[in-house]
């Protein structure tokens, strides 16, 4: 468990103490974004299981010293998980939308909600993590770290390894994207 000092810590100093060999340091990192980066791999390969130990495998880098982020920590961290993530998929040459469409980890939403909302609410989730899943992997990449991850858009370019300019337009263009093929299933169903 890292110690009280850590926990007051900024992301910066918290590099420092990585750079230095202080597994409390990484501890503390761990504790930090393990939830976060756990849930962004879940979502991104489909599959819980695969995302947990793509996360394991993120924060082992954090032990190995020789991979320390050069700007802020917490886009880092988005950056190895999806690179990771990417070369499974290639590796086992399959889309993100292989693995069971049910599974997507989504909460139904607000808990004072009735039971037709909620259920609602989780296939309207669904749909749209779905819809996602199938979109090209560069506004896959932006619509996951905004909407599901909260980055900022400087994070996001960070961790995408783009520029801010870079991240608007394709979030702006996968936007239209995601709003379209709503459209289009939403017209359907009627």
């Amino acid at each position: 468990m890292p110690s009280p000092h850590w926990r007051q810590s900024s992301d910066d100093e918290l590099t420092a103490g990585l750079r230095a060999g202080d597994r409390e340091a990484a501890a503390e990192v761990s504790r930090r974004y393990w939830e976060p980066i756990n849930r962004y791999c879940g979502r991104y390969l489909g599959d819980t299981q695969l995302g947990e130990d793509v996360a394991q495998e993120t924060f082992a880098k954090l032990l190995e010293g020789n991979a320390l982020p050069e700007g802020a920590l917490k886009p880092w961290l988005y950056k190895l998980a999806r690179n990771r993530c990417l070369d499974i998929l290639r590796r086992h040459q399959r889309s993100p939308t292989h693995h069971n469409r049910g599974q997507t980890g989504f909460d139904a939403g607000l808990s004072s909600a009735g039971p037709r909302t909620k259920a609602h609410r989780a296939d309207r989730q669904r749909l749209l993590h779905n819809i996602i899943l199938q979109m090209p992997e560069e506004y896959r990449a932006v619509l996951m770290l905004k909407f599901f991850e909260g980055l900022s858009r400087s994070e996001m370019a960070e961790a995408l390894s783009v520029t801010e300019i870079a991240v608007k337009g394709r979030l702006v263009r996968a936007t239209q994207a995601l709003y379209e093929e709503m459209r289009k299933i939403t017209e359907s169903a009627q």
